[in-house]
């Protein structure tokens, strides 16, 4: 995303006149009374999203950030978890992709299913497949989970949306390194029979990953959002 973060961390870049990092407190916010507090996962300018943080507070729920090493979605859960002693389940938002997702909803469906954990899924054009992490799905359970499948191997097209819950003893299964827990732990669940599929169907889904994705995030929700 260079040269655009030089200035703006990834989080904070504007899809729609509205930061990434918006939308996805937005979504968080639709569980009401299951989240106590947002921790933001911080490697790159603190200062600045704290600073964000600061000017922007939300009613009833506390923002906090935590400087991590970028040691991807496992390593810094890791450092999260620890750092802030969470003991309770933890709901993960990816900040880099654009949607909406009602996580009252997802929420409902965890409590509901009683597995280990739940992933959020949405159907992608079977030709964008080997771009997202893709679940193999029986009913509301993931058989199977391969993180950026080649397209002629992919079982299905329902790829992970950037959220998804863990119950507190799977916390404890999340090494202390850089790992990816889409390579490990979501495969061993699906193994277990101990990841739930939540699948939606969303408005939209953007990723922000490149300049040119950045660039066609703000070119369509130019035609989603309502004018002001």
């Amino acid at each position: 995303m260079k040269p655009l973060t030089f200035g703006i961390p990834k989080p904070l870049l504007p899809v729609g006149g509205k930061p990434v990092l918006d939308y996805v407190v937005d979504n968080l916010l639709t569980a009401h009374g299951e989240i106590d507090e947002i921790f933001v996962a911080v490697s790159y300018m603190r200062e600045v999203i704290e600073n964000y943080l600061n000017h922007t507070p939300r009613d009833h729920i506390r923002l906090e950030t935590v400087t991590t090493l970028g040691w991807e979605t496992g390593g810094d859960l890791h450092t999260v978890v620890v750092e802030k002693g969470i003991t309770g389940p933890v709901i993960v938002a990816y900040g880099d992709n654009v949607t909406n997702i009602s996580i009252g909803d997802m929420v409902k469906f965890h409590k509901k299913g009683g597995k280990l954990a739940t992933l959020a899924l949405f159907r992608v054009p079977w030709e964008d497949v080997d771009k997202f992490g893709i679940a193999e799905v029986a009913g509301d359970t993931v058989t199977s989970f391969v993180e950026k499948p080649p397209r002629k191997e992919a079982k299905s097209n329902l790829a992970n949306a950037g959220y998804y819950i863990l119950e507190p003893e799977l916390l404890e299964r999340i090494p202390h390194k850089k790992v990816k827990i889409e390579h490990t732990l979501f495969p061993q669940l699906a193994k277990e029979g101990q990841l739930g599929a939540f699948i939606y169907n969303p408005s939209y889904w953007l990723d922000i990953g490149t300049i040119e994705a950045y660039r066609k995030a703000n070119r369509m929700m130019e035609g989603i959002l309502p004018p002001e």
